[in-house]
């Protein structure tokens, strides 16, 4: 039931996606517009579904464990991804600036603009979004720190920059929505609902975000290029399903139990596809920007299989 439910919600933001390469190569969404979607998103629509999710849920001590589980699983996930990024990096032999994207993009998933739209869709009512902010929120911790250094390996990491983009409106949203899920004071109508309604424009413009990115990548030759599919099998197959078995078996050898909504949550936000917000980074910091947008546009596309494999496998693999 489950998989016919993701494989009908990647099917309906593939269609998106489709309207998003369309539009772009229609001349509608420029290059300015591009840059316009993803800071409305980042900025405005993801806070408020952040911040609206969390105002709707009821806190609980089971809520709080869980999330203390996702967090050190995120952690936990995202060593053994970094691991293997650069384990494939050695094995292909990649350049300094080539390698540093590999590595990242196999560490770091488009987490906001496909896997908070696909956990949204696939488990409503707030609670798997409160654990894949959790998720995004370590992500984010590791990347601005460690990610940055590994693309900025020529110069000095400036503490003060990394601890400004730690404090973004996503993370203000997640804090504001902590102190008003704990305290327990009601949104009015007023505001509720133009919050939540924004919110809920996140997985539209996410993916018309996605489609603008993929319709500007040259495809000539990006097929050809096996980097990038030992990097998308690795990040969205192997290490995912070494996560599940690695897991499934601490969770046992400790009698623990987990919420299986955020056991889900978990493995799905380690295997989404590359993060997109890598090819800014690496113009910026003069890597390889052709090899992120070709990682970006390759794993995306084999995401549409992955993505429902790794769910059946979650369901298939419980000891």
């Amino acid at each position: 039931m489950q998989s016919e439910i993701i494989l009908n919600q990647i099917f309906i933001l593939s269609i998106i996606v489709i309207i998003g390469v369309i539009a772009t190569k229609a001349g509608i969404i420029r290059e300015s517009l591009k840059d316009g979607i993803a800071a409305l998103v980042v900025n405005i629509t993801l806070p408020f579904l952040i911040f609206s999710s969390f105002t709707a849920l009821d806190i609980t001590i089971e809520l709080l464990r869980n999330g203390l589980l996702v967090i050190i699983m995120t952690y936990v996930s995202l060593f053994l991804l970094l691991l293997s990024g650069r384990a494939t990096s050695a094995a292909l032999r990649l350049e300094r600036e080539t390698s540093s994207i590999h590595v990242l993009h196999t560490a770091f998933g488009n987490i906001v603009f496909l896997g908070f739209p696909l956990i949204n869709a696939l488990f409503p009512g707030g609670q798997a979004l409160f654990y894949a902010t959790l998720f995004y929120l370590a992500s984010t911790s590791v990347m601005w720190t460690v990610g940055v250094n590994i693309l900025n390996y020529s110069s000095p990491p400036d503490i003060r920059q990394k601890i400004k983009n730690l404090v973004n409106p996503n993370t203000i949203a997640f804090i504001a929505g902590i102190i008003f899920m704990l305290s327990g004071i009601a949104i009015p109508p007023v505001l509720d609902i133009p919050f939540t309604g924004l919110g809920q424009t996140t997985s539209y413009l996410s993916m018309i975000y996605i489609g603008s990115m993929l319709a500007g990548t040259s495809i000539h030759n990006v097929f050809r290029r096996r980097e990038a599919y030992v990097l998308s099998v690795n990040k969205m197959v192997i290490t995912p399903v070494v996560l599940i078995i690695l897991f499934r078996l601490l969770l046992n050898a400790f009698s623990v139990e987990m919420d299986p909504v955020a056991f889900a949550v978990v493995i799905i936000q380690a295997g989404t596809p590359c993060m997109a917000i890598i090819v800014v980074l690496a113009r910026q910091f003069n890597a390889d920007e052709v090899h992120a947008t070709e990682n970006v546009f390759i794993s995306t596309i084999l995401s549409l299989f992955t993505l429902p494999f790794l769910y059946w496998l979650i369901e298939a693999i419980k000891f």
